[in-house]
């Protein structure tokens, strides 16, 4: 029997057996694997919008003025600080404040003077009765109607000044003449300190008291007004142009700083910026004959001064004063009242001490 030969499909060889390695052959090194991705960096966070310029923005826009200034100033500040948002709404209520102030200025420009009573004239200038003591003025006039003048700082050259005010007794209308009497009788009572002014020979006291339909009114007070004749103007409020740094008790007027109260007559003034004691809030004149008596005598002083008191302030005094509560006096007692004494003082006191600033309106 022959061998068949062999088959092109059959492999010679047998199948090949894996590759052989020396046994201290090592395997070869691992590939380091790749970094892992960095994270995300995260959103930056909204920068805040500063509250205080929207609250800038919402005042301004209501017109007002005085606090949306005040908002504005911390909102610019602390946007630069804080690296806020909100400048844009600051300079908004900023742009709505100003419009406001150049709207009320053009109305007030354009607003006529009242007309319709004696109190104001066309010229600009006013009834003297509407002026309050040591407000000064420029070309006065004494006219069939009443007094009027042009009120002036009391910083610049002027002509005159209200020396103050005098109380009138409440009694039925006496009639012009009486009235004119009383007025004054009063007046020069209450100006006669200013004979001592370097200025006071030359000034001249003109008395407008109230008329009878002020008086149906219910208005009891005369208006004392000096008026300088010498030559030239006067450079300074009357006050400024005393001899002396001290005042007599009845030469005392509303806005006066006292330092301590002397009880012998002569009170040293002092300037308001500095310590003092007690500001003369107001004066007034008592009338009668008979003295009524310690109770009474300090029930109505308190129930006057009290009046002057919220006639100032309302009900909102400054904080660093006492209340009316508890307002000081000083009034005559049973024996400067034989010796003639009529005049009271409201006295402000200070709430922590002494008083530091002038606080009385004038």
């Amino acid at each position: 029997m022959t061998t068949p030969p062999p088959s092109d499909d059959v492999p010679n060889d047998p199948a090949p057996s894996p590759a052989w390695a020396p046994p201290d052959a090592t395997e070869p090194p691992a590939l380091p694997s790749a970094p892992a991705p960095a994270p995300p960096l995260p959103a930056p966070a909204p920068r805040r919008t500063n509250r205080f310029a929207v609250i800038a923005l919402v005042t301004g826009l209501l017109g007002l003025i005085p606090f949306a200034v005040g908002f504005v100033i911390a909102a610019l500040v602390q946007t630069t600080r804080r690296d806020e948002k909100g400048k844009g709404l600051a300079i908004g209520g900023l742009a709505a404040s100003l419009a406001w102030a150049a709207a009320v200025a053009l109305a007030l420009a354009l607003l006529p003077l009242d007309t319709s009573g004696p109190s104001a004239r066309k010229d600009g200038k006013v009834a003297v009765t509407d002026m309050r003591p040591g407000e000064c003025f420029g070309e006065f006039e004494e006219t069939a109607t009443g007094m009027y003048a042009r009120r002036s700082l009391c910083t610049t050259r002027h002509q005159g000044e209200v020396g103050a005010e005098g109380q009138l007794p409440d009694i039925p209308y006496p009639g012009e003449k009486e009235m004119t009497d009383r007025a004054r009788t009063v007046c020069r009572e209450r100006t006669e300190f200013l004979d001592r002014s370097r200025y006071g020979p030359d000034l001249t006291l003109y008395v407008a008291p109230p008329d009878q339909e002020a008086w149906a009114d219910g208005k009891r007070v005369a208006t004392c007004v000096m008026v300088y004749k010498g030559s030239g103007l006067l450079p300074a409020p009357l006050h400024q142009t005393m001899e002396t740094t001290t005042r007599y008790t009845p030469e005392l007027a509303p806005g006066d700083c006292i330092k301590k109260w002397d009880a012998h007559g002569d009170q040293p003034l002092i300037a308001c910026t500095e310590e003092h004691e007690f500001e003369v809030l107001g004066v007034y004149t008592l009338q009668g004959d008979d003295y009524p008596g310690d109770e009474r005598m300090e029930k109505g002083v308190l129930e006057r001064c009290g009046k002057i008191f919220r006639k100032a302030w309302g009900a909102k005094p400054p904080a660093d004063v006492l209340d009316s509560t508890d307002i000081n006096f000083i009034a005559p007692d049973g024996t400067n009242w034989e010796a003639g004494e009529r005049l009271v003082f409201c006295l402000i006191e200070g709430r922590h001490g002494p008083l530091k600033r002038s606080v009385v309106p004038h």
